[in-house]
Protein backbone atom coordinates (compact mmCIF):
# COMPACT_ATOMS: atom_id res chain seq x y z
CA UNK A 1 0.00 0.00 0.00
CA UNK A 2 1.07 3.81 -0.32
CA UNK A 3 3.23 5.50 2.15
CA UNK A 4 1.61 7.56 5.25
CA UNK A 5 3.36 9.83 6.74
CA UNK A 6 2.29 10.05 10.28
CA UNK A 7 2.36 13.32 11.35
CA UNK A 8 0.10 14.59 7.90
CA UNK A 9 -2.43 11.58 8.93
CA UNK A 10 -2.34 12.81 12.76
CA UNK A 11 -3.35 16.29 11.41
CA UNK A 12 -5.79 15.54 8.72
CA UNK A 13 -7.50 13.38 11.51
CA UNK A 14 -7.20 14.55 15.01
CA UNK A 15 -10.71 16.66 14.73
CA UNK A 16 -12.04 13.32 13.72
CA UNK A 17 -10.57 11.17 16.38
CA UNK A 18 -10.97 13.67 19.38
CA UNK A 19 -14.89 13.81 18.30
CA UNK A 20 -15.62 9.95 18.20
CA UNK A 21 -13.69 9.12 21.69
CA UNK A 22 -15.91 12.35 23.07
CA UNK A 23 -19.31 10.97 21.22
CA UNK A 24 -18.51 6.52 22.26
CA UNK A 25 -16.50 7.87 26.02
CA UNK A 26 -18.91 7.78 28.72
CA UNK A 27 -19.16 11.37 30.16
CA UNK A 28 -17.93 10.17 33.69
CA UNK A 29 -14.56 8.79 32.12
CA UNK A 30 -13.77 11.84 29.81
CA UNK A 31 -10.83 11.73 32.24
CA UNK A 32 -9.68 8.84 29.78
CA UNK A 33 -9.72 10.39 26.51
CA UNK A 34 -5.91 11.70 26.76
CA UNK A 35 -5.26 8.03 26.70
CA UNK A 36 -7.63 6.79 24.39
CA UNK A 37 -6.31 9.45 21.79
CA UNK A 38 -2.77 7.94 22.07
CA UNK A 39 -3.97 4.55 22.22
CA UNK A 40 -5.58 5.05 18.77
CA UNK A 41 -2.87 6.72 17.34
CA UNK A 42 -0.58 4.18 18.20
CA UNK A 43 -2.35 1.05 16.68
CA UNK A 44 -2.98 3.08 13.74
CA UNK A 45 1.09 3.98 13.56
CA UNK A 46 2.07 0.08 14.47
CA UNK A 47 -0.21 -0.86 11.53
CA UNK A 48 0.60 1.73 9.09
CA UNK A 49 4.20 0.47 9.48
CA UNK A 50 3.47 -3.09 9.16
CA UNK A 51 0.79 -2.28 6.11
CA UNK A 52 -2.22 -3.14 7.87
CA UNK A 53 -4.32 -0.64 6.24
CA UNK A 54 -5.71 -2.13 2.86
CA UNK A 55 -6.96 0.94 1.46
CA UNK A 56 -10.54 -0.31 1.10
CA UNK A 57 -12.09 2.60 2.66
CA UNK A 58 -10.65 5.97 3.55
CA UNK A 59 -8.30 6.15 6.17
CA UNK A 60 -10.28 8.24 7.73
CA UNK A 61 -12.82 5.54 8.28
CA UNK A 62 -10.59 3.33 9.46
CA UNK A 63 -9.06 5.47 12.20
CA UNK A 64 -12.15 6.35 12.72
CA UNK A 65 -13.57 2.74 13.60
CA UNK A 66 -10.12 2.44 15.35
CA UNK A 67 -11.24 5.17 17.86
CA UNK A 68 -14.58 4.25 18.57
CA UNK A 69 -13.11 0.58 19.40
CA UNK A 70 -10.54 2.09 21.65
CA UNK A 71 -13.09 3.95 23.42
CA UNK A 72 -15.40 1.07 23.52
CA UNK A 73 -12.72 -0.43 25.11
CA UNK A 74 -12.08 2.28 28.09
CA UNK A 75 -15.88 1.90 28.77
CA UNK A 76 -15.43 -1.57 29.23
CA UNK A 77 -12.28 -1.29 31.02
CA UNK A 78 -13.56 1.70 33.59
CA UNK A 79 -16.79 -0.34 34.55
CA UNK A 80 -15.17 -3.05 34.99
CA UNK A 81 -12.81 -0.93 37.77
CA UNK A 82 -16.22 0.41 39.18
CA UNK A 83 -17.31 -2.95 39.65
CA UNK A 84 -14.54 -4.34 41.19
CA UNK A 85 -14.13 -0.95 43.40
CA UNK A 86 -17.94 -1.76 44.57
CA UNK A 87 -17.02 -5.41 45.53
CA UNK A 88 -14.39 -3.94 47.46
CA UNK A 89 -15.78 -1.54 49.47
CA UNK A 90 -18.76 -4.46 49.72
CA UNK A 91 -16.29 -6.45 51.53
CA UNK A 92 -14.44 -4.20 53.34
CA UNK A 93 -17.40 -2.04 54.49
CA UNK A 94 -17.48 -3.70 57.89
CA UNK A 95 -13.94 -3.14 58.17
CA UNK A 96 -13.98 0.62 57.13
CA UNK A 97 -16.91 1.31 59.52
CA UNK A 98 -16.57 -1.04 62.59
CA UNK A 99 -18.01 0.25 65.86
CA UNK A 100 -19.97 -1.52 68.07
CA UNK A 101 -22.49 1.39 68.56
CA UNK A 102 -24.61 2.88 66.32
CA UNK A 103 -22.68 1.92 63.05
CA UNK A 104 -25.38 3.76 60.69
CA UNK A 105 -24.92 7.11 62.34
CA UNK A 106 -20.64 7.04 62.62
CA UNK A 107 -20.80 5.93 58.92
CA UNK A 108 -22.45 8.86 58.07
CA UNK A 109 -21.43 11.44 60.44
CA UNK A 110 -17.87 10.35 59.10
CA UNK A 111 -19.29 10.60 55.20
CA UNK A 112 -20.66 14.10 56.46
CA UNK A 113 -17.29 15.41 57.59
CA UNK A 114 -15.13 14.65 55.21
CA UNK A 115 -17.89 16.04 52.34
CA UNK A 116 -17.70 19.07 54.76
CA UNK A 117 -14.20 19.84 54.02
CA UNK A 118 -14.54 19.21 50.20
CA UNK A 119 -14.29 23.18 49.05
CA UNK A 120 -17.96 24.53 48.18
CA UNK A 121 -17.61 24.61 44.73
CA UNK A 122 -16.88 21.48 43.94
CA UNK A 123 -19.25 20.08 47.22
CA UNK A 124 -22.19 21.58 44.95
CA UNK A 125 -21.57 19.81 42.10
CA UNK A 126 -20.67 16.70 43.99
CA UNK A 127 -24.12 16.89 45.85
CA UNK A 128 -25.71 17.41 42.44
CA UNK A 129 -24.46 14.75 40.39
CA UNK A 130 -25.02 12.17 43.25
CA UNK A 131 -28.56 13.08 43.41
CA UNK A 132 -28.31 11.91 40.04
CA UNK A 133 -28.75 15.11 37.99
CA UNK A 134 -27.16 14.40 34.63
CA UNK A 135 -24.22 16.85 33.65
CA UNK A 136 -26.45 19.26 31.42
CA UNK A 137 -28.94 19.80 34.88
CA UNK A 138 -25.54 20.18 36.96
CA UNK A 139 -24.79 22.60 34.19
CA UNK A 140 -28.16 24.59 33.59
CA UNK A 141 -28.33 24.76 37.03
CA UNK A 142 -25.04 25.93 38.37
CA UNK A 143 -25.20 28.23 35.37
CA UNK A 144 -21.67 26.93 33.93
CA UNK A 145 -21.01 24.65 31.18
CA UNK A 146 -21.19 21.45 31.24
CA UNK A 147 -17.22 21.31 30.32
CA UNK A 148 -16.95 23.19 34.32
CA UNK A 149 -19.28 20.34 35.98
CA UNK A 150 -16.95 17.61 34.62
CA UNK A 151 -13.54 19.67 35.25
CA UNK A 152 -15.38 20.20 38.90
CA UNK A 153 -16.06 16.40 39.31
CA UNK A 154 -12.72 15.42 38.25
CA UNK A 155 -11.29 17.84 40.52
CA UNK A 156 -13.39 16.52 43.61
CA UNK A 157 -12.26 12.83 43.16
CA UNK A 158 -8.13 14.42 43.28
CA UNK A 159 -9.18 16.03 46.14
CA UNK A 160 -10.46 13.16 47.80
CA UNK A 161 -8.04 11.03 46.76
CA UNK A 162 -5.49 12.81 48.10
CA UNK A 163 -7.02 14.30 51.23
CA UNK A 164 -8.39 11.31 52.72
CA UNK A 165 -6.19 9.56 54.70
CA UNK A 166 -6.10 5.34 53.43
CA UNK A 167 -7.59 5.95 50.04
CA UNK A 168 -5.67 4.42 47.44
CA UNK A 169 -6.70 2.93 43.99
CA UNK A 170 -5.96 -0.92 45.14
CA UNK A 171 -9.00 -1.97 43.62
CA UNK A 172 -8.01 -0.46 40.20
CA UNK A 173 -6.50 -2.40 37.28
CA UNK A 174 -2.93 -1.97 36.22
Amino acid sequence: MADFDFETVVKETKYLVLKTIGDTLIDRFDDATEDVVQEVYFRVFKSLEKGGFDGRSKISTWIYTIARNEALRMNEKRLREEEKAKRYLQKNKTNLFQSEENDTFLKDEWIESIVQKIPEVYRQTLRLYLSGRTMEEIAKEMQVKQGTVKSRLFRTKEWIRKTIPGVKNEFQES
